[in-house]
């Protein structure tokens, strides 16, 4: 009998074995067809965008597809569907000429890569950076090669943090891990060789709202350390109040929707609940003079207690686009993407920080696609936005 369950316990094994590796083979083969075709529709006929952007969109998108039918019959978690095609980032390798360290800091709980030209710096500053990926997919190591080209075209350090992800580790955990990473490096200026009053925050997608609103902690907060010197948003997620509206409209919004809720609750206990005017918990001021006022909710978005200021609950905090009054927030480099989904977030909050009185610049790109951030270094739209940021940031930091 025990030979018998061993037997058969083997072969399930083998079974889900062979079935994850023919999910693997035919998303590859499903992927070099389907990014062909999108390489001659796009590319050879309208010429939108270069071969290697295309290239990863059209596999990740199509990974994505095969992943979201895996989870349908119970071959991988919904975790795991999100994840498993991020891992085609690392096919991308890092710049030659830029050497990194990898360290853990808070009692190994953050971890971060530091990285350094191996040429001479431009200046004292320091780049912090917060990847993207909806803060449940990615990982800095997935970012090695974006990150690798901001250090070396911009010839400065650079910090990538690797912040806990959730669902098992939810709101707050990355914003409370990029918060101390900011304060670490000030803290260690000396041993980083910067200077603590050149610290430019930077992040894309989710990446842009973790730096958004450790800019905001950092402005609010009593920690003796210089303020941020700039903050660059690249397509960032600071809203998702409204998905009836605007951008959002005729836009896939699945992801983002599972993304959200389990970046604020651990779960998909939000899943049809944010972006839902009628089902929300509190309106952003900016909102209030665009948005009809029956569509308005009761009382805040979501408020839970943060460790790093217990004593002031904002719910800017969680979506950066909710701050009441953004006045003393640093100088702000906004990259929005016409045919993303919340190309409405990062422009709208673009605007709310101007009447403000904080000096922003706002970029609008109308032939790229969310996820673009990857492909510096091997894309040309890519590498001249990135130019563009450098040269921007070699401005503020002087």
């Amino acid at each position: 009998m025990r030979r018998l369950l061993l037997i058969a316990g083997l072969l399930l094994a083998l079974i889900y074995t062979c079935s994850l590796t023919l999910l693997y083979i035919t998303s590859s083969l499903i992927a070099l067809l389907w990014t062909g075709l999108t390489l001659y529709k796009k590319h050879v006929k309208k010429n939108s965008e270069s071969y290697p952007a295309l290239f990863l969109n059209s596999m990740l998108d199509t990974v994505y597809i095969v992943c979201r039918l895996a989870r349908r019959v119970n071959l991988v978690s919904d975790v795991e569907a999100l994840r498993l095609p991020t891992y085609l980032t690392l096919l991308l390798k890092p710049h030659p000429e830029v050497q990194y360290e990898k360290c853990a800091i808070q009692d190994d709980q953050v971890k971060l890569i530091i990285y350094k030209p191996t040429g001479e710096l431009a200046n004292d500053g320091l780049i912090v950076y917060a990847h993207g990926g909806g803060w449940v997919a990615f990982t800095a190591r997935m970012y090695h090669s974006a990150v690798s080209w901001i250090c070396y075209q911009s010839a400065m350090v650079t910090i990538s943090i690797d912040y806990r992800r959730p669902p098992e580790h939810p709101f707050p955990t990355a914003l409370e891990d990029t918060y101390y990473v900011v304060k670490w490096a000030q803290h260690n200026a000396k041993r980083l060789g910067i200077d603590p009053r050149k610290v430019i925050l930077m992040g894309d997608s989710a990446g842009g709202n973790l730096a958004a609103a450790t800019s905001a902690i950092h402005r609010d907060e009593n920690h003796g350390f210089p303020p941020i010197k700039a903050q660059v948003l690249i397509y960032p997620v600071l809203g998702c109040y409204n998905y009836l509206m605007g951008s959002y409209l005729d836009k896939d919004l699945d992801n983002l929707r599972k993304y959200v809720s389990y970046y604020i609750a651990g779960d998909l206990s939000l899943l049809d609940t944010v972006g839902y005017p009628d089902k929300m918990w509190g309106v952003p001021a900016y909102w209030s003079r665009v948005v009809d006022p029956s569509e308005k909710g009761p009382e805040m978005l979501v408020r839970r207690e943060l460790a790093v200021s217990p004593d002031n609950l904002r719910n800017c905090y969680a979506f950066p686009l909710f701050d009441d009054d953004p006045t003393d927030l640093p100088d702000t480099y906004v990259l929005a993407l016409t045919r993303d989904a919340i190309r409405d977030e990062a422009v709208h909050y673009a605007e709310w920080l101007k009447e403000h009185g904080v000096r922003v610049r706002c970029v609008e790109e109308s032939r790229a696609s969310h996820g673009f951030m990857f492909l510096f270094g091997s894309d040309e739209l890519a590498v001249e936005h990135l130019k563009n940021v450098v040269q921007y940031i070699h401005a503020v930091v002087g």
